[in-house]
């Protein structure tokens, strides 16, 4: 199940009038001024319908949120349920005692002075069973994915779970430099899952020739090859377009990019 639902968020009409004009983008839940990349907004209150001149309506991921900072312990586990769901239809559950060890960490996103060596001791579980996953992800990858059968997909959202989670607790015991450790780290296996799924999906040799050599390319460089694709004519497409896991991934990548000017302005 890919799963980019439609979120209406309030805003000023001013900050919504500069967001069209181009003064402002916004990146995941964070509305920062162009020129300077000083963050001026983050979107936090959702509405249920959109109000002209003071609302905008934006794609999300349900295992983001609007932004870090204001990212809840009730609205992750939600995000754990949904994973849950969507691996159940493969008849596939997550072993007892990690979901324990996930549910743990997901009570201390809210706990104020965590000492440093609880805080290294979390640290030390949340790594070792970010890699477990990932680990399985990888299998799946290498082993089961054909091009409209990727298998692995449900299994990424969990390490993507894991390193939100740990980020919070990062931010919540002040350490900001370690709560941007955990996004760069899953924003980086993002990354690397997008170019691997796009070659995958490829049918031809002109696609996957194309895909294999923007694969090579910097983040912002292959985000840039992907928007030029997406956006070619839907009737004569110069490359066939990427899967929706790649749409759906490249929208985390947007939040944790949103995630990472947060955590700096937070420092």
């Amino acid at each position: 199940m890919i799963s980019l639902s439609k979120t209406i968020f309030a805003v000023p009409p001013h900050l919504r009038r500069k967001l069209f004009s181009g003064e402002y983008e916004r990146l995941g839940g964070v509305i920062r001024e162009k020129s300077s990349g000083k963050i001026v907004y983050l979107l936090v209150d959702k509405l249920d319908e959109e109000k002209e001149g003071s609302s905008i309506s934006v794609s999300m991921p349900e295992i983001m949120d609007s932004s870090i900072k204001y990212l809840t312990a009730g609205q992750i586990r939600r995000h754990l349920e949904y994973i849950e769901k969507e691996l159940d239809t493969q008849n596939i559950q997550i072993k007892p005692e990690d979901l324990d060890l996930i549910n743990e960490a997901i009570d201390m996103t809210h706990i104020k002075g965590i000492s440093a060596r609880q805080l290294d001791e979390i640290k030390g579980k949340m790594l070792g069973l970010y890699d477990r996953y990932h680990g399985i992800f990888s299998k799946y990858l290498n082993d089961l994915d054909r091009p409209g059968e990727l298998q692995s997909f449900p299994f990424l959202k969990i390490p993507v779970l894991i390193a939100v989670t740990a980020s919070r607790i990062w931010i919540q015991s002040k350490e900001f430099t370690g709560a941007r450790e955990w996004i760069s780290k899953v924003y980086d296996d993002i990354l690397q899952a997008m170019k691997v799924y796009c070659v995958l999906n490829s049918k031809t040799d002109p696609d996957r020739s194309h895909y294999q050599k923007i694969s090579r390319y910097p983040a912002g460089e292959f985000i840039s090859e992907l928007k030029e694709i997406i956006t070619s004519p839907p009737d004569k497409p110069k490359y066939k377009f990427p899967p929706m896991e790649v749409i759906y991934l490249w929208n985390c990548l947007e939040y944790l990019d949103g995630y990472l000017l947060e955590l700096e302005d937070m420092s």
